[in-house]
C-alpha cells in the first residue's frame, strides 16, 4: 500500500514540530526534552520534594501559555521515577467547590496515586478510602470511582449520596491512614497537582485561599503528602499568600519568566532533529530564524500561542503550495513577510468572527493609539469613550481573553491590559511596517 505524502515532508520532517499537546507521560512517546526547556526550575521543584522528609507544599505561577503545567508534568514524571506515587489526574480548584469538596478531591487524588502504583491494592486502608469516595460523590467536583480505580477531572459527578458529615468526620483519618499505607509499601511520598487557577477573578482566587486555609491541617500537612499548586501569577499568589496560615507552610511561589529567545530556538532545534525524516537529507527548518525572533517578541514568551501561530501559518502556506510538498526537504524556509502576511489574514478573520464587529472596532481604536503599549481601565475609558462599568464588563468577559491579557498586578497599582500577540497580528498589517515592538 502506497503511503500518501504529507506536507511536512517538504521540510524533511515526519510531522509538525510545532505541536502544543498537553504533556503526559505517554504523549506521542516523545522525550520530555521536546516539551520542557526549564531544567533549573525543574530541579528546584524536585529538590524541595526530595529534600523534605515529611511533605512539601509548592506553587508554580506565570502567564497563560508559558509552560507551567508542562513543567509540573515533567516534575511528576521525574518524581514517579524517583519512587514517589503520583496522582494520575490534577485536582481542579474550581470557584464553586467548597473546602469539603477540596478535602474529598485530595483524598481521591491520593487514592488514585495508590491504585496507579499498586496492581491490586486490597489493604483495609485502601478499601476504607474507596468506600468513602464511592459513597460520597462530590457535587460538581468530578469525583468518581469506577471498577478500575480512580478517574477524575471535569464535572461528571451526579449529586451527593450521603451527608457531608461522613467525609468531614472520617476523611482526615482515612486520608492519613492511606498515606501511611503508601509509605509502608515503599513510596517515598505521594505527589498531587492542584490546577485550574487560570483566568479567574480576584474574588475566586481569595475563595481558593480560604479553601486552602480550611483544609491545611487535615489534608495538606499530613506526612508523606507533596502538593504543587499551579496557576497565573496573581491567582496563585493570592491563593497561597493571602492567609498567614497558608503562607507559612508553602514555599515561596516559583514565578516562571518567559523562555528566552535562545531557549525557544534550542527547543525547536531539538524538535527538528527528533522529527527528521531522512538523517542523510537536509537539516529541517520550516521557517527563517527571523520568524522565530519576531513571534517570540510578539507573544512575549507565550510558547503555546507562538507554536500555534507557527503551525497555523506554515500549514496554510503548505496547503496553498502543495505542488512543492512531495520532495523530501525540497522547500526553502518560509520568510518572515510571507508568514506574517498569512497570519494577519487568518487571525483577523478569526477575531472578527469570535468577538463581533463592535468589539473589533474597539480593538482597532486601541491599536490606533498604540497596539504595543499596555492600558489601564481608565485609559481604555478614554480610548473607547465608555463608562468605567462598561469597560469592566468588556474586560471581565471570558471571550475577550483571545485578544486582551491582564498583566500581573504590582501592589495596589491599577491593572494593566495588553493586546495579545494574536490580536496584534490581526490588527497590524505587516505590509505597512513592523508588527513587533519592544515588550512593555
Amino acid at each position: 500500500m502506497t503511503q500518501r505524502p504529507h506536507p511536512w515532508q517538504a521540510y524533511n520532517l515526519r510531522g509538525s514540530p510545532y505541536f502544543q499537546d498537553n504533556l503526559s507521560r505517554n504523549t506521542r512517546n516523545t522525550s520530555l526534552s521536546l516539551f520542557v526547556g526549564r531544567q533549573r526550575e525543574l530541579q528546584k521543584l524536585l529538590i524541595r520534594i526530595e529534600g523534605s522528609l515529611t511533605g512539601s507544599r509548592q506553587a508554580v505561577a506565570g502567564r497563560p501559555g508559558i509552560g507551567k503545567t508542562t513543567l509540573v508534568e515533567a516534575v511528576k514524571a521525574d518524581a514517579r521515577d524517583a519512587g514517589y506515587w503520583v496522582a494520575p489526574q490534577s485536582i481542579a480548584l474550581t470557584p464553586e467547590a467548597s473546602s469539603l469538596d477540596l478535602s474529598g478531591q485530595v483524598l481521591s487524588g491520593v487514592y488514585g496515586a495508590v491504585t496507579a502504583a499498586c496492581d491490586n491494592p486490597s489493604a483495609p486502608e485502601v478499601e476504607a478510602a474507596q468506600q468513602l469516595i464511592t459513597s460520597f460523590r462530590l457535587h460538581g467536583g468530578g469525583l468518581a470511582v469506577g471498577a478500575f480505580g480512580f478517574s477524575g477531572g471535569g464535572s461528571r459527578s451526579e449529586g451527593v449520596s450521603q451527608p457531608p458529615s461522613a467525609l468531614l468526620l472520617d476523611g482526615p483519618r482515612v486520608l492519613r491512614n492511606l498515606l501511611g499505607y503508601a509509605l509502608a509499601q515503599g513510596a517515598r511520598g505521594v505527589l498531587l497537582h492542584l490546577n485550574n487557577l487560570e483566568n479567574i477573578s480576584t474574588d475566586h482566587a481569595q475563595k481558593a485561599a480560604d479553601k486552602l486555609r480550611a483544609v491545611r491541617d487535615q489534608a495538606l500537612m499530613l506526612e508523606g503528602l507533596h502538593v504543587i499548586v499551579v496557576g497565573t501569577t496573581d491567582a496563585v499568589c493570592t491563593a497561597v499568600l493571602h492567609h498567614d496560615q497558608v503562607r507559612s507552610v508553602f514555599s515561596e511561589p516559583l514565578v516562571l519568566d518567559p523562555l528566552s529567545l535562545a531557549e525557544v530556538e534550542h527547543l525547536l532545534r531539538k524538535r527538528y532533529k527528533a522529527l527528521q525524516l531522512d538523517d542523510s537529507g537536509p537539516q529541517p527548518a520550516p521557517v527563517d530564524a527571523a520568524v522565530i525572533q519576531e513571534l517570540h517578541g510578539l507573544f512575549r514568551g507565550d510558547l503555546r500561542a507562538m507554536l500555534r501561530a507557527l503551525e497555523d501559518g506554515v500549514v496554510e502556506l503548505l496547503i496553498a503550495d502543495q505542488q512543492q510538498t512531495n520532495a523530501s526537504g525540497g522547500r526553502p524556509p518560509i520568510s518572515r513577510d510571507a508568514l506574517l502576511k498569512v497570519l494577519h489574514r487568518l487571525y483577523q478573520e478569526l477575531l472578527k468572527q469570535q468577538l463581533g464587529s463592535t468589539t473589533w472596532k474597539r480593538l482597532e481604536a486601541w491599536a490606533a493609539k498604540d497596539a504595543a503599549v499596555s492600558q489601564t481601565r481608565k485609559q481604555l475609558q478614554k480610548i473607547w469613550k465608555l463608562s468605567q462599568p462598561a469597560v469592566s464588563r468588556i474586560l471581565q468577559d471570558p471571550g475577550i481573553a483571545v485578544a486582551v491579557e491582564a498583566l500581573p498586578r504590582h501592589g495596589k497599582d491599577p491593572i494593566q491590559y495588553l493586546l495579545t500577540g494574536a490580536a496584534r497580528l490581526a490588527l497590524l498589517d505587516p505590509a505597512e511596517g513592523q508588527v513587533n515592538s519592544s515588550n512593555p
